[in-house]
């Protein structure tokens, strides 16, 4: 009787652990595809973020050219920066095969922690200057978030702002209201800056082919469409300026990109930490 009850015991106290397993697992083997971190706190007043390059990434000229430029900022944060209608400047990493197919096979996820620009636009020769002498809210609209694989899809999410500061992200096809309180946009060289950083983190969850934008204001904005009238044609992530007849400037400090684990993987992962468990405790109580 001692022994039935202990082996009732040690089973539903396996079976608990074993949920506990799954649920660690499903968290810890998120697969990394592509990432950047500034290594600094994503807020005003923080220098010293991490070149991207040192991490990989692959800036799109040798060297900043003229009002196209990428550097540290003091909003905690890896700045890039565009005022022409050409110079595109941004990062970006390439995909293995392995990683490229994950994502086209599996869910996945993308998050990107950024500061969009208020004031700051480059100057000639690197560096940033307040190419419009004061907030011009209409001419951010052309730094963007990228995802894309060869054949299979391509989303490239934009940030812009309203005439009233207010932050949008377009798909390409619809604009999502962000924020509606005025004016959420951070300022660099303007009147207090750098008073202010409003980091705001954007997630992009792919389930069952599905893509959702959510942010951390608490804004769901339901399924993202793919770029239209764009042919995929490499398999990347990219982030910064395209130079789409406009301007803009953001401040980066976190990118994230994940293939979520198949379930039947996660669901022997777990199962072979039940056996082996089970295995070990069944060998010590006989």
């Amino acid at each position: 009787m001692h022994r039935t009850a202990s082996s009732s015991s040690l089973i539903g106290r396996i079976g608990i652990t074993t949920g506990v397993l799954l649920a660690a697992s499903v968290t810890s083997s998120l697969a990394a595809v592509a990432s950047y971190s500034s290594g600094v706190l994503p807020q005003a007043g923080i220098t010293g973020a991490a070149d991207p390059t040192a991490q990989g990434w692959v800036a799109s000229t040798a060297a900043p050219g003229n009002y196209n430029w990428g550097g540290d900022s003091p909003l905690g944060g890896w700045r890039i920066t565009d005022g022409t209608s050409a110079g595109a400047f941004f990062y970006s990493t390439s995909l293995s095969s392995s990683d490229a197919l994950a994502l086209t096979s599996q869910d996945w996820t993308a998050s990107w922690t950024v500061a969009l620009g208020a004031d700051a636009v480059s100057k000639a020769g690197g560096g940033v200057d307040d190419y419009y002498s004061g907030a011009n809210f209409a001419r951010q609209n052309n730094n963007a978030f990228w995802l894309e694989t060869a054949g299979e899809f391509a989303y490239i999410l934009i940030h812009k702002s309203d005439a009233n500061g207010n932050v949008l992200l377009s798909d390409g096809t619809s604009d999502f209201q962000i924020t509606t309180a005025g004016n959420q946009l951070a300022q660099e060289i303007g009147t207090g800056a750098p008073g202010n950083a409003n980091y705001i983190t954007f997630t992009l969850n792919s389930v069952a082919g599905t893509v959702s934008l959510t942010d951390s204001l608490g804004g769901i904005h339901g399924a993202v469409a793919e770029y239209a009238g764009f042919t995929p044609t490499q398999d990347r992530v990219v982030w910064g300026a395209f130079s789409n007849a406009g301007q803009g400037s953001t401040v980066w400090n976190d990118i994230q990109v994940s293939v979520v684990p198949e379930p039947t993987a996660v669901a022997l992962l777990g199962l072979g930490a039940l056996v082996c468990g089970l295995a070990r405790r069944m060998r010590r109580i006989s």
